[in-house]
């Protein structure tokens, strides 16, 4: 059974109505671009600069070749993997948030994106890649200015040149583990309480024991599991991220002591939180899946 996780986006663009987009620039080895398999509410577009990417969508996997723009729709299952682990990997992923599709197209859960490497519209987008890499790279006064008016063309782009009707394609809504997945957004916005099984359960109107084989069913795993990893993610991405302590890093994600949080580690990754920081600045880990250092190996551009 695979294990899904859920990822919280930590948009760093503002738009004009909030939360716009997370740019990340990557420039790392093909083996650290591997992600588990993880799904967000943004829209996340890629360009490879150097080294193709072998994205899984849904469990179909396909190559994004370098100097290609490649789309991944909201709420799609997928994983990344750099096509030659040993080759240097370098691009752009922009995640566009759902506010900055709805601010121009209230119906955007009825459309979907579809861009192949072959479309004619893949040069205005690279275009539009290119730039926001450069802007990243190399600020410069008042870049921001430009940065979201690239970002508005993105979204132009998009939805005028590669926006098609699902065509009849079930609505989040309708599919089975629609709950399942309400269930974890629902904890990823809560696991720093004291959340129990009996709370998630009712939020999204299931009983205790149905919801208990439902969520593994989806998941891949227990709620207990997920929960315990949830916070494990954020804990590690405070310890690694803002240098904060054991204690602190443990409280902040929610568990109950720093022993919690150093048990927890050693079950999933067989050391400690210390011992997993020091080799993750040896590069010897990559980030924490789903986590907000997950994305760049702990190099983060803007």
């Amino acid at each position: 059974m695979q294990e899904i996780y859920y990822e919280q986006v930590q948009y760093t663009e503002p738009g004009i109505n909030g939360d716009f987009a997370m740019i990340v620039c990557y420039d790392l080895t093909g083996a650290k671009t591997e992600t588990v398999p993880h799904w967000h509410k943004a829209v996340e577009v890629t360009m490879p600069m150097e080294n193709s990417l072998i994205v899984t969508i849904d469990g179909s996997p396909r190559e994004a070749p370098v100097g290609k723009v490649f789309c991944i729709n909201s709420r799609s299952v997928h994983m990344t993997r750099g096509k030659d682990k040993k080759r240097p990997s370098r691009g752009i992923v922009v995640l566009l948030s759902e506010e900055s599709f709805l601010t121009f197209c209230p119906d955007i859960e009825k459309m979907e994106f579809s861009l192949s490497p072959e479309s004619p519209v893949q040069e205005e987008l690279r275009t539009v890649m290119e730039e926001l890499y450069r802007c990243k790279t190399e600020p410069a006064p008042y870049i921001q200015a430009r940065i979201n008016s690239l970002l508005y063309q993105l979204c132009y782009l998009l939805l005028s040149r590669c926006a098609v009707p699902r065509d009849g394609k079930e609505m989040p809504e309708q599919r089975p583990d629609f709950l399942a997945r309400q269930a974890v957004e629902y904890i990823e916005l809560n696991f720093k309480s004291s959340l129990t099984l009996s709370q998630v359960a009712a939020r999204v109107g299931l009983q205790e024991n149905y919801f208990c084989r439902y969520f593994r069913k989806y998941i891949g795993m227990s709620f207990g599991k997920y929960l315990a990893q949830v916070r494990l993610k954020f804990a590690l991405a405070y310890l690694i991220e803002f240098g904060t302590s054991v204690v602190d890093s443990a409280l902040q994600a929610g568990f109950a002591s720093a022993k919690s949080f150093t048990d927890c580690c050693r079950r999933v990754y067989g050391m400690t939180p210390s011992e997993y920081k020091r080799a993750f600045e040896q590069h010897q880990l990559p980030a924490v899946a789903g986590s907000p250092v997950m994305r760049d190996g702990g190099r983060k551009e803007g």
